[in-house]
């Protein structure tokens, strides 16, 4: 649909379908605080975003999506509740470049619960993507393709790597900014620690100590050194602070390995009922007895969403991510079918986020957006 009407027409469309399905209309507002799209997604969300200044000088943007302006009005005003089934329908602003600034419409819902037990049966993502389903057969849309990712089985491969923690730590808090995290891993390959300094370095050619001293050991030692000037830290600091170095730095023999391993892992890209048998397969042929719990977290995952949704037809890909970052947990996405360009609507959950806006307790949280400029 192309004209102004149209788009209108579909926007109320969408907006009555979700009020009889029990979600309350929520109109966000327009122009939001910029800094929480710069918290959730970093800075390079900054090109696509319309920003202007506000006369106290706070740097306001036009929304560049709805979750966050619709979650942040309702946590405003509700700090307690159980759940919330809340939806929108309206235009986001986003600008590729100068001369392509556009208008695009949204409509979609969001779910907030403070009273979700946390467990692994995916009921609320089987719920949710049944519901955006029968969102786009609302509109005559049925030939479509599911995408479909879930970070936290990325995570749960992160750690069955022997690779320092904050490696691990800043491998997935970077999982979906794509450049960054491939610089991330040609540092692994080229062995380059977070910070240069060795503790051996320090010790032996600095402080004349042999490496392999214990830390008791060296805490008497330092005690006796009065060159060194402390400042406000303790020697125990010192020491911790040297540990965590040593512990961020890796050979570069290693950090091919690790690297191969995983492009090798994310490299996975099948329908979802084939996951488990490629984790199980690759873990095989690495010879790597450490990802039995992602094989059993995929093998649980993909039962439990199958037969949830049923004979619809699901790609699974370990890379899969959204350019907005607030995502923690499953994310999909439905294109048109022979057109994947063409994304009709994409969700997902984001249970961090809502701390982030400013809820005082913990909830989840999940819900999708449908593209009504490409229905």
């Amino acid at each position: 649909m192309s004209s102004n009407q149209s788009i209108q027409e579909l926007n109320n469309r969408f907006k009555e379908f979700f009020l009889l399905e029990g979600f309350d209309y929520i109109e966000p507002p327009l122009v939001v605080n910029s800094d929480i799209y710069f918290e959730t997604s970093g800075e390079q969300i900054r090109k696509d975003m319309f920003s202007v200044s506000s006369a106290q000088g706070t740097e306001m943007c036009l929304r560049p999506d709805l979750t966050i302006p619709t979650c942040q009005t309702f946590i405003k005003k509700n700090q307690n509740f159980d759940q919330a089934k809340l939806c929108y329908s309206g235009p986001i602003f986003r600008s590729g470049d100068v001369n392509n600034s556009i208008e695009l419409n949204q409509s979609g819902i969001e779910i907030l619960s403070t009273n979700m037990i946390k467990n692994d049966n995916y009921q609320e993502e089987v719920d949710i993507i049944n519901l955006a389903i029968k969102t786009l057969n609302n509109v005559n849309k049925v030939n479509f393709d599911i995408n479909l990712g879930n970070i936290s089985i990325f995570i749960e491969f992160l750690n069955c790597l022997d690779l320092p923690q904050r490696w691990k730590d800043r491998l997935k808090r970077h999982f979906f900014r794509r450049d960054y995290f491939e610089s991330l891993l040609k540092r692994i390959e080229l062995g380059i620690g977070f910070n240069e300094i060795r503790k051996e370095d320090v010790l032996k050619k600095h402080l004349g100590i042999k490496v392999d001293i214990s830390d008791s050991d060296l805490k008497e030692r330092l005690m006796n050194i009065n060159a060194i000037e402390f400042g406000e830290r303790s020697i125990e600091d010192i020491i911790n602070r040297l540990n965590v170095k040593s512990e961020n730095i890796i050979s570069s023999e290693k950090g091919v390995e690790i690297v191969r391993v995983i492009r090798s892992f994310l490299n996975i890209n099948c329908e979802l009922e084939q996951l488990p048998n490629l984790i199980t397969d690759f873990a095989k042929k690495e010879n790597k007895h450490q990802f039995d719990n992602v094989i059993q977290m995929a093998s649980n995952f993909s039962k439990k969403i199958k037969l949830g949704i049923g004979n619809t037809a699901i790609n699974f890909k370990t890379d899969f991510g959204h350019s907005i970052e607030y995502y923690d947990g499953i994310m999909f996405e439905i294109e048109d079918r022979g057109n994947q360009s063409n994304k009709l609507l994409v969700g997902g959950r984001y249970d961090g986020l809502l701390n982030n806006l400013g809820l005082d307790s913990r909830a989840s949280a999940i819900g999708f957006a449908v593209n009504n400029n490409n229905i």
